[in-house]
């Protein structure tokens, strides 16, 4: 079970990993490109829908991939039933989103990449119940696949509006674009799992007393999602209404890398769930323990270096990715940064605790919501946009105490202070020696960096025999899966 979750992980996250590597060069032109300005336009727009698109399937997804690991015979049911929910809710967020933008009298521009943006929304949304499908059988290698298209398609598509000098409106087609394509790839796929979907007589099967239950049953998980989109991306709202499209755009360059780098800890979150579920399903509380503990000193040991050098480095980061236009963003950076390791460290307790705990972590998340809303609104016309950077790590940071409190009170005691003090150590003397070397190229600082920090682990004897052997069968071949 382990060796398959760790697999999982992996190429979702190396698919990740090459494709983000081509999307992170093709922002560094895009933001020269647009300009604090532009790109503060063109963040609004992908934020704004990106609330309504996080809430489109009403926390449907989690539970439809928790009841499809626990109850695989009702797979079909589940997953036809999905979809029709999906077209139809994702038909009556688009019809909000435009509403309010033109209520709200946005900037007609605006208005009209948000149309094409929504469109996109609603491709998306007819794909969750295929993601379900393929999450719940653990079939993620071409789920990382389909991401790894994804990002090519983005990449391509904002290469060419720099080439042929278009806007906003040209950019907003991305999601769209491969949200068509990630339909018709899925409705190829699926067929593993479900041999004949019937995905167009799904309407006539459509069971409202299913749908009803499920979100019965699943409205905890419906207010999770909408909190957490809101948590996610209301800061670069409030940004912009209070402030302008430059502070806006000023803000986002230093917010990409959090975008950029959340794709690990999303890649676990996503693999961990179903498992972890199944485990507390079968009430196997020791192997919950011991895969928290093995997840959780993999993400620490990512997320300290990441940290300790995005801080020291902040201000070649943004120099590297967005040009000395957007440099006021490096304090940004600095302290935007320590959220993301926060968010690395807690994210296995976090896939249990939306499993198990659904309900503690809506509350957990409802009071960040409050909590960062009343702190942006309060500092920003002090601070200004630094005061959305330090509003994240304190949101992050409350998220993750609740989370291993409840964890700890609730399901089983794991480790954690006996795994912190090493890669703390090895972070620690990275930290000093990037420091020291400061004035040299920053990705000859990153590569020393990662190098230090390497021997540093290998020193502290931080990875055993056992985990370095888990790393090599990330390239065995899966065996075949038996049908009977």
């Amino acid at each position: 079970m382990t060796e398959r979750v760790s697999k999982n992980i992996f190429w979702l996250t190396f698919s990740r990993a090459i494709a983000l590597a081509l999307l992170f060069l093709a922002y560094t032109q895009l933001f020269r490109y647009l300009g604090p300005f532009g790109s503060g336009q063109y963040q609004f727009v992908l934020s704004y829908v990106l609330i309504f698109s996080t809430i489109v399937d009403f926390g449907v997804q989690q539970f439809i991939t928790k009841k499809m690991a626990e109850d695989p015979e009702n797979t079909k049911k589940y997953f036809q039933n999905f979809l029709v929910f999906e077209a139809l809710l994702s038909i009556l967020l688009y019809v909000v989103l435009i509403s309010i933008a033109f209520f709200r009298q946005f900037d007609p521009l605006i208005i009209k990449a948000i149309s094409i943006t929504g469109l996109g929304m609603m491709a998306n949304a007819m794909t969750y119940p295929f993601l379900a499908v393929m999450t719940a059988k653990q079939d993620l290698k071409k789920v990382a696949l389909i991401n790894f298209i994804n990002s090519c398609v983005n990449i391509s598509i904002i290469f060419l509006a720099i080439a042929l000098q278009k806007y906003i409106v040209f950019l907003a087609s991305i999601q769209l674009t491969f949200g068509l394509i990630d339909l018709a790839l899925y409705r190829v796929f699926i067929r593993k799992h479900i041999p004949v979907p019937e995905v167009f007589k799904a309407l006539g099967r459509f069971e409202f007393s299913i749908i009803k239950n499920i979100l019965k049953s699943a409205w905890p998980f419906a207010l999770l999602v909408g909190f957490s989109a809101i948590y996610n991306r209301i800061d670069v709202i409030i940004i912009s209404r209070m402030l302008d499209y430059t502070q806006t755009g000023l803000y986002t360059a230093a917010y990409k890398f959090f975008d950029i780098l959340n794709f690990f800890p999303a890649s676990v979150s996503h693999v961990l769930f179903p498992v972890l579920a199944a485990l507390m399903a079968k009430q196997l509380i020791s192997d919950v323990k011991l895969t928290l503990e093995k997840y959780l000193k993999l993400m620490i040991a990512i997320a300290l270096p990441v940290a300790v050098g995005g801080t020291l480095l902040s201000k070649q980061l943004i120099l590297l990715i967005a040009g000395p236009e957007f440099l006021p963003a490096a304090p940004v950076l600095a302290i935007l940064i320590w959220s993301v390791a926060i968010l690395f460290i807690y994210i296995p307790m976090n896939s249990l605790i939306i499993s198990q705990l659904t309900k503690f972590a809506v509350m957990i998340t409802a009071v960040n919501v409050a909590v960062n809303i009343a702190g942006n609104i309060i500092l920003l016309p002090i601070i200004g946009i630094k005061a959305a950077a330090i509003m994240t790590v304190v949101s992050e940071s409350l998220q993750g105490l609740f989370y291993f409190y409840f964890v700890w009170k609730n399901i089983t005691h794991f480790k954690f202070l006996s795994i912190l003090w090493k890669p703390v150590l090895a972070a620690a003397v990275m930290g000093l020696a990037l420091w020291k070397l400061s004035g040299l190229n920053v990705l000859v600082l990153i590569a020393i960096g990662a190098f230090i920090y390497a021997v540093m682990l290998t020193i502290t004897r931080f990875i055993s025999k056992g985990e370095l052997g888990l790393v090599l069968n990330f390239f065995k071949p899966d065996p075949p899966i038996s049908h009977t």
